[in-house]
């Protein structure tokens, strides 16, 4: 962020968002959209969860529909909340989806019976065979995750290593920039899901940054932490999409994951002790309110 150019972030934004933040109630871990079963189809679950979770907005921003499948009370839900519950449906009623053959051997057709007509099939179909091809190699889940040895660190390099679409990096001045937001948001997704034991009971969860995707720098935005050079706020305000690993995404995750930072500190000044990752979630909640600016629109399967 020193050498950012589009974006920075701005201390005193930082510091008035940390004291209207300081009385917000910690998010506890969704059990109305999230399956929890049987501990191995759980983690197959997450698994391919995580695989899944990118880019739900419409390729015509104007004109299209944004996908939606009925939620718990038979209303549609959108986005991420969508996908957690329309898996949970389909783990209750057939699990032999989530099997690792059937992963890995996935078709559109089959995950259009799913999940209707979500955005990017094809990515989402390749997503789901590489999952199901790593628990073949691994012989389960539940080996896959005991290969972290309760570290998020471990299971981010686990992830990364054996799942190409998780390895969400990009090149800023010739540096290779780590976000690798799906990976880390699987930490967090399984320490939710236990309760922090068995497969959740991680012992850095500290090191988790926040996961940077579309919604956070939308609502930092929004509220002046991130200010953004006119050129590019113009473009946002267009819904003009940016190019994936661009130096203007690149900066705005960037600069998303330095703000949270900053709030953490900021926070704690306040005597609110939380991790990066907790204060995300509750800036993912904040951030589902009408805001009066558009979200970064980047078509990629990394968020």
């Amino acid at each position: 962020m020193r050498q950012a150019r589009w974006v920075r972030v701005d201390p005193q934004a930082v510091r008035a968002l940390a004291d209207r933040m300081r009385d917000l109630p910690a998010i506890a871990w969704d059990r109305e959209y999230h399956f929890q079963g049987e501990e191995e189809l759980t983690l197959r679950y997450l698994l391919a969860l995580d695989a899944l979770n990118f880019c739900f907005w419409p390729v015509s921003p104007l004109r299209g529909k944004k996908w939606s499948v009925p939620g718990p009370d038979g209303k549609e839900r959108t986005g991420y909340f969508a996908l957690a519950y329309a898996l949970r449906r389909t783990a209750e009623d057939d699990p032999s989806f989530f099997a690792p053959e059937a992963l890995a051997r996935a078709e559109a057709d089959r995950l259009r019976a799913v999940l209707g007509e979500i955005p990017l099939v094809p990515w989402r179909v390749r997503a789901l065979r590489e999952v199901g091809q790593t628990l073949l190699r691994f012989g389960s889940a539940q080996e896959f995750f005991a290969r972290s040895h309760r570290s998020c660190r471990r299971l981010v390099e686990l992830v990364t290593a054996h799942l190409p679409l998780f390895r969400d990096a990009a090149l800023h001045r010739g540096r290779e920039v780590l976000f690798h937001k799906r990976a880390q948001i699987l930490c967090a997704d399984v320490a939710g899901t236990f309760d922090k034991e068995g497969p959740g009971a991680f012992r850095d969860l500290d090191w988790l940054t926040a996961f940077a995707d579309y919604k956070l720098p939308q609502l930092l935005w929004a509220g002046g932490a991130l200010a953004l050079h006119p050129a590019l706020a113009q473009r946002l305000r267009h819904l003009v999409p940016l190019a994936a690993g661009s130096t203007e995404e690149v900066e705005l995750r960037a600069a998303t994951i330095v703000a949270v930072e900053d709030l953490v500190s900021a926070l704690r000044l306040l005597s609110r002790a939380v991790r990066p990752f907790e204060v995300d979630w509750m800036l993912w909640n904040l951030s589902q309110s009408k805001l009066p600016v558009p979200h970064p629109r980047v078509r990629t399967p990394f968020y």
